[in-house]
């Protein structure tokens, strides 16, 4: 099960709204975070799946969702967040900085993360006026 909010909210974000993205979303209680990979302009999260995962295998086997960003009043940036399957099994999550800020090297408390690709839901999710 993945333990941060941070991160099970942009998935939960990502696999909205559209065919693929809603049959991947089965795979999530299966998953756990394996390994975060700082870059210094992002992120990438390692996911390690049970078995059970393979039950919910996407037809298209290689491929990338992406379409959320990712604001912080935390810190200056503004990011984009990236999902890659393989073999029809959510691999690995990459956040990345496209302003040229500095990624910190933890999960974000405070953010906004809302969807972006085209014909998206739109929906939102924000920590901002939570307190913490």
């Amino acid at each position: 099960m993945i333990k941060s909010k941070y991160i099970n909210d942009i998935l939960d974000l990502l696999l909205d709204g559209d065919e693929e993205g809603i049959s991947t979303k089965k795979q999530l209680e299966y998953l756990s975070e394996e390994k975060f990979n700082y870059t210094g302009s992002g992120v990438f999260v390692k996911f390690a799946h049970t078995k059970n995962a393979r039950n919910f295998k996407t037809e298209k086997l290689d491929f990338v969702l992406d379409g959320v960003t990712v604001a912080s009043s935390e810190y200056p940036i503004e990011c984009y967040a990236i999902l890659f399957l393989t073999e029809g099994i959510i691999d690995y999550l990459e956040i990345w900085c496209y302003n040229g800020e500095d990624y910190p090297q933890k999960d974000l408390v405070k953010y906004t993360l809302t969807q972006t690709w085209i014909n998206s839901p739109g929906k939102t999710i924000s920590t901002e006026t939570t307190s913490h």
